[in-house]
């Protein structure tokens, strides 16, 4: 019989606990979520499917165990349906697609589009399985980096933080770049763009020293449903391409438009435009932090699966559409292909500001994620609220939008932004460490399985092996079918990140050679 004592969270320090003990406590509450959801006839089998990967036998209570629940979890309130609509707004990016499509044709274009959906939404289930096997209301998971933690000790934290850092400052860039062309389309007569790079930087720069910006992720909800209704408001539009931004953006002189099924481009331009879609989709670094806040997370697959849905049929629709009507003249953002300039200039306005909020958003949210994983190790007893901490984070979120302003006027072009940006951290992030991570977590699962008897109170474990290499050795043996598979998935994606790096990089010198861009220049790229 079990017998449950409650006591404070703070009794016991989560970084000092055993991954066993982790593992107890999360199989307790994967135990009540199936619970809750076994009895739900047409789902039946995949929940008793999904309940059966989870299951470690040999993690039952052997005797009386003390339980607690963090504070925080009063917070976990979030329906799957409101976290579906959430998704949407976390990893839209249709603007991108049209000129990827004007590289690739038809058929390549779309084939990659579902290429990439089935990745992503793979990868999506996979780290929606780490959260629950980790996840308990004693000690709660949070963030990508508390499960690389846990599997790899901090220095795979720091790997991923550093690399969800340096996304966030690139994404920031890629917006900073889109505002400020936006900014460039109200006027008749072009002002200086790197003035209005440095121009806009200062000012996110002077916003970003406010220490809480809450609200502002609730204002980036209703920003990314303006961008939506301006996303299909804008198919109303696109007839004749316009051909200055054309020759600015793309290097191509007026023409007649023409649609491939298979476009006669470079093996270069091919492999950024593939690399471009696979950041459209690459928006799994937020799933933990969604995941913590579902009062079920069990429910999450369903609120990934509508999501993704949606997107690709958003990516299809606006995708097919404007190539299909500015053939190889289709721009990125894709609204800079709009002839009508009364058009152009409104969804340039709406570009600005929708842009403003989000870079303030990953700008803020890169500078505080960088404070809190980094400067805590190099100074000791910092305190955020201290002269100390205030000097620091105002330095960091200088150094940030510094960083910010040398790529977005270094590199004023979103197309390439973007694919450097899904080369050299998205594709790790959503199509290599998910996988790297789920082999692994299958071996501490497997090594678990032989705990021979487990003292919940007293945290000590019999049986169970500690060294990587044979734990490692026997998970891989044991699962075979998925290692295999997982293994050759991550050996093809560090292939092709190599691959769009060295792509990005060609790319970023064909458009300094044939476009109007120009690094630190006063000259509109637009």
């Amino acid at each position: 019989m079990k017998t449950e004592v409650n006591v404070s969270a703070q009794t016991v320090e989560p970084a000092a606990v055993p991954l066993v003990t982790r593992l107890f406590y999360a199989q307790r509450f994967i135990e009540k979520q199936y619970e809750e959801v076994k009895n739900e006839a047409h789902l039946r089998w995949w929940n008793q499917w999904i309940y059966r990967t989870l299951k470690i036998q040999s993690l039952e209570p052997a005797s009386e165990y003390t339980t607690w629940k963090d504070d925080s979890l009063a917070e976990r309130n979030s329906h799957w349906l409101a976290c579906a609509g959430l998704l949407t707004t976390e990893i839209m990016g249709a603007m991108l697609v049209p000129q990827s499509m004007s590289y690739l044709g038809y058929v390549p274009g779309n084939i990659m589009l579902f290429v990439f959906f089935g990745f992503a939404l793979v990868a999506g289930g996979l780290v929606w399985w780490l959260f629950i096997l980790f996840d308990s209301p004693e000690y709660p998971i949070r963030t990508f980096a508390d499960i690389a933690e846990l599997l790899g000790g901090k220095t795979w934290r720091h790997l991923i933080v550093f690399l969800q850092v340096v996304a966030m400052i690139l994404t920031s860039a890629t917006i900073i770049i889109g505002a400020v062309e936006g900014l460039e389309i109200m006027r008749d007569q072009r002002v200086c763009f790197c003035g209005l790079v440095v121009l806009l930087c200062g000012v996110q720069a002077i916003i970003g020293h406010l220490k809480q910006l809450k609200q502002l992720g609730n204002l980036c909800v209703w920003i990314s449903i303006i961008n939506y209704v301006c996303l299909f408001a804008q198919l109303g539009f696109f007839k004749e391409p316009n051909w200055d931004n054309a020759k600015a953006v793309l290097g191509l002189d007026r023409g007649e438009v023409h649609s491939y099924a298979v476009a006669p481009q470079d093996f270069v331009s091919r492999l950024v435009s593939v690399t471009s879609l696979s950041y459209v989709f690459a928006g799994l670094l937020v799933f933990p932090e969604i995941l913590a806040e579902m009062r079920r997370p069990w429910d999450f697959w369903k609120s990934m699966l509508l999501a993704q849905v949606c997107i690709l049929a958003t990516y299809l629709l606006y995708g097919n559409f404007v190539y299909a009507r500015q053939g190889q003249f289709s721009n990125s953002p894709a609204a800079l292909g709009i002839a009508n300039i009364a058009a152009l200039r409104g969804f340039g306005f709406v570009t600005f500001i929708t842009g403003f909020v989000q870079a303030t958003f990953y700008g803020h949210l890169s500078a505080k994620v960088f404070y809190k994983n980094y400067l805590p190790d190099i100074f000791k007893n910092l305190r955020f609220n201290s002269v100390r901490g205030t000097l620091l984070w105002s330095a960091t979120v200088c150094l940030v939008w510094v960083v910010i302003f040398l790529i977005s006027a270094g590199v004023p072009n979103v197309m390439a932004v973007a694919a450097f940006t899904s080369a050299l951290t998205m594709i790790p992030l959503t199509y290599m460490f998910p996988y790297l991570f789920n082999v692994w977590a299958l071996c501490v699962k497997t090594n678990a399985e032989n705990i021979i008897c487990y003292d919940a109170v007293a945290m000590k474990t019999e049986g169970y092996e500690h060294k990587p290499k044979k734990y490692i050795k026997a998970g891989i043996r044991a699962h075979k079918r998925h290692s295999g598979v997982f293994l050759s998935i991550l050996f093809l994606a560090s292939v092709f990140a190599v691959m769009g790096i060295a792509g990005s990089i060609g790319y970023m010198v064909y458009v300094f050679a044939n476009t109007s861009a120009e690094s630190f220049s006063c000259k509109s790229p637009i």
